[in-house]
């Protein structure tokens, strides 16, 4: 007999949103439980991930009085090229200035000036400076706060366990079937409302800054089940150091002026400049803009770096070195957050160059929510990474956290409040045994490949055609190859039992896939940091259009969505990827 679990408001997810949902849910009297592949606090995109100066991007104008939450929101428009919900936008620029504060009164140490305000400094995309933070290790501060308030809050977690499917009969959410990750056994959690907070997707790529695990589960289940996700041709991919840590190489260190060798110890950049750019400008613009983009000539960096490893000049792990030796304790002084955090991992930036790559660090599409964080399907909210609409082809920095603790809170309220007007029978029951046998029907495969195997060859796959430079060639390979893996390879994967969970990522991460490849396959142009080759031209005419995808069984459906210019209106113009200027 499979155990079956009842309760008001079910949350998938122990993040920075799923924690924000939990606490919003719990003040409308409800009951709710928490649902976390890990452990609460420790696992999940929130607390692992680590830059320079890791930033709450929030409006509150004491770096510049001349900041204001409708500042905020033109800076999330305008970075992100008009491809977004406006509406949804403006909630985050508005409602961060309280969430920021809830967090304070919760006891996160956010840093302040010797003048005794909060300080603000100045991040990818903003016009004025308005990143607080607590150094690099702000999202893990977060975490550690929030985790107390939810378990103050009387709100039940449950640890180690897998969300597999959602239960959705009639385009009406139940609830979710599951496994326990220890145990191996499958369990059904009934709820009359259910948030996704299930965070992103990198772990699908050789090279990201994710931790193990993070492989597009939210997407997949919600794409399974009927909604429809957007904006994920969009994702953030710079250059970070994936090896012994997760670590962002941004701002200061830029500045310093490091060194860039292949593994043939050969300077590289040099090579990839523009006529007429020098080297040192490129520096300053990666400075003050981490992500790869196409908006201006910080992206050659990326550009440089992945097409090094492309072409097999890279190190045997798939990276390039980045040297600043030359300075010495310069770095000490002028990025001691970035020189404190990697000493602390063994990683000392004045004695030799440390290992680098492109890797994807968020996803700015994911499934599509309203202002209420509600999905297509009736009952299922989203909120955190796995949503989409609130950022279009790029992202301001410091956006991610605000985003998490602002549509978090509003899931968890409006998830509540839907639930406490709504009442299940067994309209869940055919729906999660189909679920159970599928789940094991996975658990008894025993075929003749390795999932691990399998998983690296995918990541390998994405991560070579799907990231810094695209080109319809390249996506349509990398699309044709996953469908293969889809259809001939996870159905002879060796399982039984022991390989489950690696089996169940496999299946998630190839749905994910499917849904992005066909996105950026879709949009024929270059936006932000979607870069094709063979369409180098940002195209406002033409494209200035939201990609929805749904699956209805193993076909992947486009449409496009006008967005609604309610705050800012784009003055249509063909614009160049910055190195065709």
């Amino acid at each position: 007999m499979v155990e079956v679990r009842s309760t008001d408001v079910l949350i998938v997810g122990c993040g920075g949103a799923g924690c924000r949902a939990a606490i919003e849910a719990k003040k409308v009297k409800v009951d709710v439980l928490m649902l976390c592949r890990g452990k609460l606090g420790v696992d999940g995109c929130t607390p692992n991930s680590a830059s320079e100066w890791m930033a709450y991007s929030v409006a509150l104008g004491l770096g510049d009085p001349n900041d204001s939450p409708e500042e905020h929101l033109k800076d999330i428009v305008n970075t992100g090229a008009y491809v977004l919900n406006q509406e949804l936008a403006k909630i985050i620029a508005y409602e961060a200035v309280d969430r920021f504060y809830e967090l304070v009164s919760y006891g996160v140490p956010f840093l302040k000036s010797n003048d005794g305000k909060f300080l603000q400094l100045m991040s990818d995309g903003a016009t004025y400076p308005r990143a607080c933070g607590t150094g690099a290790d702000t999202g893990k501060r977060i975490m550690e706060v929030l985790t107390k308030v939810v378990r103050d809050s009387g709100v039940e977690v449950q640890e180690n366990f897998m969300v597999v499917d959602l239960i959705v009969d009639q385009n009406r959410c139940y609830g979710v079937v599951g496994v326990d990750v220890n145990k191996l056994e499958p369990k059904v959690f009934i709820a009359k409302s259910v948030v996704l907070a299930t965070g992103g997707l990198g772990d699908i790529f050789t090279h990201s800054v994710y931790p193990k695990g993070m492989s597009g589960d939210g997407y997949a289940m919600a794409l399974r089940a009927g909604a429809r996700v957007v904006n994920m041709e969009f994702m953030q991919i710079g250059p970070c150091v994936t090896s012994n840590v997760k670590f962002d190489v941004g701002g200061p260190l830029w500045k310093l002026g490091p060194k860039l060798y292949n593994k043939d110890g050969d300077e590289f950049l040099w090579r990839y400049l523009p006529s007429g750019v020098d080297i040192y400008d490129i520096y300053r613009w990666k400075s003050v803009t981490f992500p790869f983009t196409t908006r201006n000539p910080s992206g050659i960096i990326d550009v440089a770096c992945f097409t090094e490893i492309f072409e097999g000049r890279g190190t045997p792990d798939g990276c390039v070195f980045f040297d600043l030796s030359h300075v010495g304790d310069e770095v000490v002084d002028k990025a001691p957050y970035a020189w404190k955090f990697l000493s602390m991992h063994g990683l000392d930036l004045r004695k030799g160059p440390i290992k680098i790559a492109p890797a994807v660090q968020h996803l700015n599409g994911g499934v599509l929510i309203n202002e209420r964080a509600e999905s297509d399907i009736r009952g299922l909210y989203a909120a955190g990474e796995v949503a989409g609409g609130q950022h279009g082809s790029d992202r301001p920095g410091g956006n991610s956290l605000a985003d998490c603790q602002v549509f978090g809170a509003r899931a968890g309220r409006y998830a509540a409040e839907f639930a406490r007007n709504s009442n299940i029978g067994n309209e869940w029951s055919n729906v999660s045994e189909k679920i159970i046998d599928n789940i094991n029907s996975i658990a008894e495969l025993s075929g003749s490949h390795d999932p691990k195997k399998v998983k690296d060859e995918l990541k390998g796959i994405l991560w070579l055609n799907a990231t810094v430079i695209r080109s319809g060639e390249s996506l349509s390979k990398a699309l044709n190859d996953i469908i293969r893996y889809r259809n001939e390879v996870l159905p002879n994967v060796e399982v039984r039992g022991k390989n489950l969970i690696t089996a169940l990522e496999l299946r998630n991460m190839v749905d994910t896939s499917i849904a992005m490849l066909t996105a950026m396959l879709f949009r024929k142009e270059s936006r932000g940091g979607h870069y094709r080759v063979d369409f180098p031209f940002r195209d406002d005419f033409n494209w200035v259009k939201i990609i929805a995808i749904r699956k209805v069984g193993n076909e992947y459906s486009t449409e496009l969505i006008e967005p609604k210019f309610t705050v800012l209106s784009p003055t249509p113009k063909i614009i160049p990827a910055f190195w065709y200027r």
